[in-house]
This record gives C-alpha cells, structure tokens and sequence, in this order.
C-alpha cells in the first residue's frame, strides 16, 4: 500500500511538472509573439527613436527636473570619460630590455611630502579619496575604511567632515582634510593628523558652496562639528578669511603645530591649473591632490560634473610638465584621482608623472562587495553605506574592510608584476619611456612615443 501511495505521489508531481514546463513554453511563445509584434509596430520605432536621440540617462534626469523645479543632485560623478587610457601601453621587452629575475623584491613604497619634517611613508602608491562622516558616509564606513587602509599600510583621508577620534585611533596614518568650513582647527587635532590636506574642493563639486541640511545634524554629528542640531551648515566657497588672505601664513602655521608633517592642497583640476599649481607651491604646499572631471561625489549637481573642470589624463599631463619645468619634482608629491579603478591605469598614472593615485568610487562600491544582498533589490547598496541609511546596522565594516583590503593588494601585485617585465625593481622607477601611445593625440599630451608612428617609420608602410 505504501508503495503504490509513493507511486502515485510520484507520478502526480511529475504531471503537475510536466504540465508546469508546458504552460512556461506555452507563456515564452505567446510572449515571443507579442515581442515581435511589438517590435515590428510603429510605436516601437517611435519609442527606440526617442531613446537614442535623449538617451535613458538625460531623459529620467530630465524628469526628475520637472518634479518640483529644484536641482538635482547625481551620486557617485559624471559617467562621461573624455579620455581613455587604454589609449596607453607598455613597453615590455624579451631581449630589447631584460625583465627582472624573480628572486629580486620589487619597492611598493612611497613618501609623501619629502622634504617636510615628518614625510609621511606609505607601503603603497595607492590611497583612498576624502569620504566624510555625516554629510556622506556612516561610522560603519568608515570603520570598514579604515580598516582597509590600515591592513594595506596607506593613507586615510577624513574628508571634509568633523575629526573622528574613534576612527583616528584604528588607523596608523591619518590624513586630515581642513575644510572650508570652520571646524577641525583645534590644535589637539591638528597633532594627531600625520599629513594635514587643505581641502579647496573637488572636481564634481568646484568650489561651489556646499549646504548640509539640518536634518542631517543630528545631536552627535552637531556635537562633534561644534554647532547647533537640526541647523543647516555651509561649507563657504573659500577657505575661512585669516587662511584664504594669508595662504603661505597658515601653512607654516600647520607645519609649526603638527612639529613638522607634510601639508598638502586637494582641488578639482581647471584649465587654469598652472596658476593654481604656481599659487600652492609658493604657499609651502609639500604635497598637491587633485581630481579631474571624472571625480566622484557623495552627490553634486549634475551640470557640475558633466560640463565643468578639466577631464583627468590633460591634467595628470599638464601637471607633470610643471613640477618638472619648475624643479617641484621630488620636492612636492603629486597625488591624483579621477574615475581610477584597475591597476594598469593606477601605474600609467606613476608613470605620467604622480607619486601617488586615489581611489573613492570604487572603494565605496568594493566594501559593500557580497554584502550587496542586504539593501538590493527593494533598496540601493548606498542605503548600507549613506549616513542614515536604511540598511546601516546590517552592514558588517570587518568584512568590508577585508573586501577592500583585498583589492588594493590584487591591484598592487598586478603593478609589480608589469613592473618586473619592465625590468625594474621599483613602482618609483616607472617613467614615461616605459609608454607608447596608440593614438598621436595621447603621444602628443603625454610626450611619450606613438606606436603607430614609429611602426610606420620602421616598415615605410602608408
């Protein structure tokens, strides 16, 4: 008996499969007819037209424009790359130029602010951007941050938000950012920072003002900023009036305070970066940070990121022309970020001319990593990772910070191991002989040698 009842179970849930697999191939054609159907119609044609001459983007922006008639604001930066460094490629050898044996180690470190008192050491030429605590990220974050950071030896930025002692007592090498706005001051924070960064502005932001709402100063964020809860905050255009009349004055200053640390300048690259350059070297700068265009955001407005500031490769380029036309090289670091995300654009850039790069974006986006389950699909990942986001408290900033932690390591064993094929035995030593370009636009702007040029040259092809 129980076995015919097992049968028959059996073979009723095989049936019920079975007619199951008939019904979805049954649905896949009807639904297949109907797409063709669709397709073939005018109003198909009249809908792909419209895509393809707004674009999804511009059009659901548009849309969001004409809710309410206010600003609005677009996460993460600009999606336009005006350049792309794939335009770029080594030049690797077999017996032209000898790679490097194996068995000798190849030098990851880098100093930053060598001629300051107290230069600050980094076991790799990769750090991560400013990301601040209230106006952008939670503590959570920033613990997974920090972590990160500290596992791979590099720098930790503050960002523009007020000092985070919890966070400075997990992390060996602390980057101060001073903002334009009037906290951070107070001499016994000054004196734990190990490099201290004059925050000017950024590529997505310029030096547009930037107004915290007041509903983000809760008690504990007013607290730390020194202000009052539920207020709005600006963050003015400029530096507060005694540093932005007395520039050189205020660095000394710092340098006096902090017994000596490197002090450093972060902008967004403009066609007048020269002067710029020119204005913050005089000033004392020990080091100079800068994004192009491509540079990410907590949020700005769209018409910020996507139609000002200079794109990232003419001004990784620019730049390097002036530290070497005015014997800045190897007297002031140059650190740069914009839209960097793998390692081979991570060693071009140390090749173009850079001490050092930053990453934001991506560093934002690899700590959520397999924790991405917890927020999508009803939430975006920026509700585990936002200050009061929906999904803070299920975000775990151990694993995150090891997720991230991993990547910077994968990026710097990769940078080593083009290095050695390059035949040198340092990440410092890579130069632009080291690059050919494969468009004359990019040899030109970079003063590197063009591939396509020399191959003609050579063959007498064309």
């Amino acid at each position: 008996m129980i076995k015919f009842i097992l049968t028959a179970c059996l073979t009723l849930l095989g049936s019920l499969a079975l007619s199951g697999c008939i019904a979805v191939f049954s649905v896949r054609r009807r639904l297949a007819k109907a797409m063709v159907k669709f397709l073939n119609s005018r109003k198909w044609y009249e809908n792909l037209n419209l895509a393809k001459k707004i674009g999804w983007p511009d059009f659901f922006e548009a849309l969001l424009r004409a809710e309410n008639g206010e600003p609005i604001s677009r996460p993460f930066g600009s999606p336009v790359h005006r350049f792309d460094l794939h335009q770029i490629h080594f030049v690797t050898g077999y017996y032209s130029r000898k790679p490097l044996d194996d068995h000798i180690p190849v030098d990851t470190s880098v100093v930053l602010g060598p001629r300051a008192k107290r230069p600050l050491t980094l076991e790799i030429p990769i750090l991560l951007g400013a990301m601040s605590y209230g106006n952008s990220f939670s503590i959570p974050t920033k613990f997974a941050l920090a972590r990160a950071v500290n596992l791979a030896g590099t720098g930790f930025n503050s960002g523009n938000g007020p000092f985070l002692q919890e966070i400075k007592d997990r992390v060996d090498r602390y980057i101060l950012q001073l903002p334009r706005g009037f906290w951070s001051r107070h001499e016994s924070i000054l004196k734990q920072a190990q490099l201290i960064e004059i925050g000017l502005g950024h590529a997505a932001w310029a030096s547009a003002p930037i107004r915290i709402k007041g509903y983000k100063l809760t008690p504990d964020f007013a607290q730390r900023i020194g202000t009052i809860p539920g207020l709005d905050l600006l963050i003015d255009t400029h530096l507060p009036k005694a540093e932005h009349d007395d520039l050189a004055g205020f660095v000394r200053y710092l340098k006096s305070v902090t017994g000596g640390v490197p002090v450093a300048f972060k902008f967004g690259a403009t066609h007048y970066l020269e002067k710029e350059l020119e204005i913050m070297a005089e000033a004392g700068a020990d080091m100079i940070a800068f994004d192009g265009s491509e540079g990410g955001t907590h949020g700005s407005p769209p018409i910020f990121q996507d139609h000002t500031g200079l794109p990232f490769f003419p001004a990784l380029c620019r730049a390097a022309r002036f530290f070497e036309k005015n014997g800045l090289k190897g007297r002031v670091s140059l650190v740069v970020g914009g839209g960097l995300v793998n390692p081979g654009d991570f060693l071009k850039c140390l090749a173009l001319g850079a001490d050092a790069v930053f990453i934001g974006t991506a560093a934002t986006l690899l700590i959520t990593h397999t924790q991405v389950t917890k927020s999508i699909p009803w939430e975006p990942p920026t509700e585990l990772l936002f200050f009061g986001g929906k999904d803070v408290q299920k975000f775990d900033p151990n694993l995150g910070g090891d997720h991230l932690y991993h990547y910077l390591q994968s990026c710097v064993r990769e940078m080593v191991e083009l290095t050695r094929l390059l035949g040198k035995d340092s990440l410092r030593k890579v130069d632009r002989e080291d690059l050919v370009a494969l468009d004359s636009l990019y040899a030109e702007m970079a003063g590197i040698n063009c591939h396509m040029e020399n191959e003609t040259e050579r063959t007498g092809i064309f």
